[in-house]
């Protein structure tokens, strides 16, 4: 059961759509409408991987992405990388865990595409991790001086070493303006490491920020989701998360981070009790 793997974690921890934007005030593109693509993949047979890669329409490029892969307390996917790949396509990986029965899992992989957005680069920061149970370490990639980060992403290799993981994602958002912040919890099943990317450009101010929070979890195997809405006339083309409250034994497994109308939407499924946990949306708004 999905229960394994945090008990392993708190046994080692007691030992041990369409909108418009508005034109950038440094005189960036004209704003353009959000197009969405999409793409999906099936897995199945515990510790299996699969990935998906979304591709814009003709004539855009990507302006952010996520990823939605519907799990449950009998089987669960592990999302161990969202990242831009290229200017045209984001690509998000996930890792099966389903110690029961064999069951299939399907995830689904978001493209957020603009027209006009400026050109981008990506900056990037790779952290080790120990295989020392404890909440982080964090990789943060920092775009370089007078760029602002549009978006960003995460990647590992696949965590899952049975009975535990070697680290799982606890939180992936932006930094300031110039940032990206990757954060994870390390498990106990040895040592590894993990990315985070910042897609930085300087041809325009950074997107407005909007959070919002889901209520506090503390029932084990239920389900929290959380959604920041953007301010009147602006749509997010990319978003993250975090989960400040949690630690080992209190802690979301996040499964969906996606965009929803003007909204940024983040769910996950909650595993123990306390203490009560959280789970934060962020939505940056264009």
């Amino acid at each position: 059961m999905l229960t394994a793997i945090a008990a392993v974690l708190v046994a080692t921890a007691a030992v041990a759509q369409t909108a418009s934007a508005k034109p950038s005030p440094r005189g960036g593109p004209p704003p353009t409408a959000v197009q969405e693509g999409s793409a999906s993949s099936q897995v199945s047979g515990d510790g299996s991987t699969t990935t998906a890669t979304a591709t814009c329409p003709g004539g855009t490029k990507a302006a952010g992405g996520g990823f939605d892969t519907p799990s449950s307390a009998d089987v669960f996917g592990l999302v161990y990388e969202s990242v831009r790949v290229s200017h045209h396509a984001w690509r998000s990986s996930v890792q099966l865990f389903d110690p029961g029965a064999p069951s299939q899992l399907t995830l689904t992989t978001f493209v957020y595409c603009r027209k006009h957005i400026p050109e981008t680069r990506t900056s990037a920061s790779t952290v080790p991790t120990d295989g020392q149970l404890a909440v982080g370490p964090t990789a943060s990639a920092r775009c370089p001086a007078g760029m602002v980060a549009l978006a960003g992403g995460f990647r590992m290799p696949p965590p899952l070493v049975h009975p535990s993981v070697t680290a799982l994602f606890f939180d992936s958002l932006r930094d300031g303006v110039s940032g990206w912040d990757a954060r994870v919890v390390t498990g106990p099943a040895g040592p590894s490491s993990f990315t985070s990317e910042a897609y930085c450009t300087d041809r325009v101010t950074a997107p407005a920020e909007a959070y919002g929070a889901s209520p506090p979890n503390e029932s084990d195997l239920t389900r929290s989701t959380a959604s920041a809405s953007c301010p009147a006339g602006l749509s997010p083309a990319a978003g993250g998360f975090t989960q400040p409250d949690s630690d080992p034994s209190s802690f979301f497994f996040v499964d969906s981070s996606k965009r929803v109308g003007d909204s940024w939407q983040i769910s996950g499924l909650h595993v123990g009790s306390e203490p009560p946990a959280t789970l934060d949306a962020a939505a940056y708004c264009g």
